[in-house]
């Protein structure tokens, strides 16, 4: 499929994650393409190896399943994520693609990957405060003394003294004026 591209070189085969590591090393090729399921080292511990060892070497996911391991191969140091189900163009295009430092990603994959993303990120957003924090913080961008926050959260005024103190930590600002623009730059109320 590759073969009849004059800027593209097959250089080797592997059966094996084992031996795509080896190849690779032996070979040095440009860009590796890797199926997730083989036998030994699958395709996602065979990827993270070769970015570890040869940080040069691209290496797309050429493989059936669909959007199950997008993430761990790009946490792994995969270029790209390519169904077998694609076009030769369209493949050959990812290679030049990745060649070039860009991401190939296969189209019907995009929004499911773009979801799982916006989830992550709200989940980080959500971990950076607790739920008491931004509920106060919340309450001090309204302007709400710490006494008034005290009042409509049940809880003490020392309470909010004390959580504001985190807050300042984790957000790294020294006054509540600062606490709530980070906060709000961040998104995190």
């Amino acid at each position: 499929m590759l073969e009849s591209c004059d800027d593209i070189q097959v250089v080797g085969e592997a059966a094996s994650g084992e031996d795509a590591i080896i190849q690779a090393h032996r070979l040095q090729p440009d860009v590796v393409l890797m199926d997730i399921k083989m036998p030994g080292i699958d395709g996602i511990a065979a990827t993270r190896r070769l970015r570890e060892e040869l940080p040069d070497i691209f290496v797309i996911i050429l493989t059936l399943y669909s959007d199950d391991y997008v993430i761990q191969a790009v946490e792994a140091g995969a270029s790209g994520y390519i169904l077998k189900e694609t076009s030769r163009g369209q493949l050959v295009e990812a290679i030049r693609d990745a060649c070039k430092g860009y991401a190939p990603l296969a189209p019907s994959l995009s929004r499911d990957l773009l979801n799982k993303l916006a989830n992550l990120s709200q989940t980080s957003r959500d971990s950076v405060l607790t739920k008491r924090q931004r509920e106060i913080l919340t309450f001090v961008a309204a302007g709400l003394s710490r006494r008034q926050v005290a009042a409509k959260l049940y809880i003490s005024e020392s309470t909010v003294k004390k959580e504001l103190t985190f807050i300042f930590d984790k957000l790294g600002v020294s006054d509540q004026t600062q606490a709530v623009c980070e906060a709000m730059k961040r998104r995190l109320i």
